[in-house]
């Protein structure tokens, strides 16, 4: 039972922490913390099976801690220690679903009989979950597998054979198509348009799922007779249809895996195929095969399109500005380059062409040109870059219509979120600044962007993460200070659920 201890009293926590193994060699302390700020952030990093907090405490009181715990989907048990016996805090308690009210001092036969319950309803609530994975769907089945959180075990081989067929340790044929930031607007045209492809026959058993992380439409084949057909079928005919018929195609990958526990591998190799996409010609179904085999020869970044293109944009030519876009994306698929060669050298002439602009006195909006330079640095469809560069050009010479409902008053509080983001600003110290209720400029900033104000500031962290992580060699820990977090380990776990993978990966993937 993994436990963390989140009290202001440096004695009982020190004390707490010796303590429990002693009590019994399963319990497991894996932190302690001073106050519910600091406790918060190690609880969302280590996900505890129980809470051992205290109520009274600086930064943030526990029960705060925990209906903000509750509010991230944490599930973990919690007991609170308290030297008051106030109603209204057991009553609240009670609410967060707390597993006992233990006042202070404490009795340690209290204790030890509280952690014995705990521990006891832990093993029956994983004995729930394992008669309830016998019962999984066959969609569920292949999510949990391609997340890598599925156990194979006698039990679920011998459910997936009776109930759906499914040989556990057979071949699989995964087909990634990758929306991209199409998902949401197209992944429903997207599953309608394959649906008519996918009817299972005697060749093959087929499953669609969709995943919203990875922002993709997944199909898999199983007892499949002839892996190789279905992969030549897919390429001659369900690809070019798409890329035909759908306003914005997936991109397209295709592997082969060895049993339900290589299906996260195999997904995981298609996620690192497609940011070969722009070596490929538009159509074509990304294999391991093709990756191998390709050549890639150094992109020469030229000079002459990059003076061609800031001359559109100074005179404000839109027409010579297309006309020159084509032909450098012409250009730089002449030959076979790296993608992440392509990628930079993009990056590199919006950044050329935004000193221009600034050298003329031309005001830009610096949140949109930064979104512009990070999207390009992780593009991997022509299709994107070519609609990343018509937005950089209506932005740049000013030509992009603005929302009139976008008003002034959230434009300075975009720009001073902009400016202190890293430095904690909460939505009450901002309001006050601007003389308004921090309720007006919560219900304006979302009404008039999308986005709440926290949402706001972690896109904004996330950004310059990117930007710290591809320009700079400065450690995680470094990089978590710089843009406002206390522990390098939570700011891993926000970029991952923004991002789809850990810092570290998204360094090595993009350099």
């Amino acid at each position: 039972m993994k436990i963390i201890i989140v009290e202001d009293e440096k004695s009982i926590r020190n004390g707490l922490v010796k303590m429990l193994p002693k009590l019994d060699p399963e319990y497991e302390v894996v932190g302690s913390a001073k106050d519910g700020l600091e406790g918060y952030q190690q609880i969302l990093a280590e996900q505890p099976d129980l809470v051992i907090m205290d109520i009274e405490m600086p930064e943030m009181d526990g029960l705060t801690m925990l209906e903000k715990l509750r509010e991230t989907g944490f599930t973990g048990k919690a007991v609170v220690l308290t030297a008051y016996s106030d109603f209204s805090y057991a009553k609240r308690a009670i609410e967060l679903g707390i597993e006992n009210y233990l006042l202070k001092p404490i009795k340690i036969d209290e204790l030890k009989k509280t952690l014995g319950a705990v521990s006891a309803s832990l093993k029956q609530e994983a004995g729930t979950r394992k008669i309830q994975e016998k019962l999984l769907s066959l969609e569920q089945i292949f999510r949990s597998a391609l997340l890598a959180e599925l156990t194979v075990d006698e039990e679920l081989e011998a459910y997936a054979e009776n109930t759906y067929g499914l040989n556990s340790h057979g071949t699989f044929g995964i087909l990634m198509a990758y929306l991209s930031d199409y998902y949401d607007g197209y992944y429903e045209p997207a599953e309608r348009f394959l649906e008519p492809y996918l009817n299972t026959g005697s060749e093959y058993s087929v499953c669609m799922l969709t995943t919203v992380r990875h922002r993709s439409i997944v199909v898999i084949f199983y007892n499949m007779k002839d892996p190789e057909k279905i992969r030549s079928w897919c390429e001659k005919l369900v690809v070019p249809s798409a890329y035909s018929n759908l306003e914005h195609p997936p991109i397209f990958g295709w592997t082969v895996c060895q049993g339900l526990t290589e299906l996260a591998s195999g997904f995981e190799k298609l996620e690192e195929a497609r940011m070969w996409k722009l070596c490929f010609p538009e159509g074509r179904l990304m294999t391991e095969e093709e990756l191998s085999a390709a050549r890639t020869v150094p992109l020469k970044y030229s000079l002459d399109l990059e003076s061609q293109l800031k001359q559109a944009v100074v005179k404000r030519d839109r027409e010579a500005y297309d006309r020159i876009l084509e032909q450098t994306i012409a250009y730089c698929v002449e030959e076979p380059h790296h993608p992440d060669e392509i990628r930079e050298a993009w990056t590199r002439l919006v950044v050329a062409m935004i000193t221009v602009s600034d050298s003329m006195g031309r005001v830009t909006d610096n949140i949109s040109m930064r979104h512009i330079v990070g999207e390009l640095s992780q593009a991997i469809s022509w299709q994107r870059i070519r609609e990343l560069m018509q937005s950089f050009y209506d932005e740049i010479t000013g030509t992009q219509e603005q929302p009139e409902s976008v008003s002034l008053l959230v434009k300075r509080a975009l720009s001073m979120i902009e400016t202190y983001y890293n430095q904690g600003i909460t939505l009450e110290e901002l309001a006050e600044r601007l003389c308004v209720t921090d309720e007006y400029l919560s219900m304006l900033i979302k009404k008039e962007t999308g986005m709440s104000f926290t949402e706001t500031v972690r896109k904004m962290r996330i950004e310059r993460i990117k930007e710290l992580l591809l320009h700079s060699g400065l450690k995680l820990n470094q990089i978590a200070e710089m843009v406002g977090y206390s522990d390098p380990k939570y700011m891993s776990k926000v970029f991952k659920e923004e991002v789809g993978m850990l810092p570290a990966q998204f360094r090595k993937q993009n350099h």
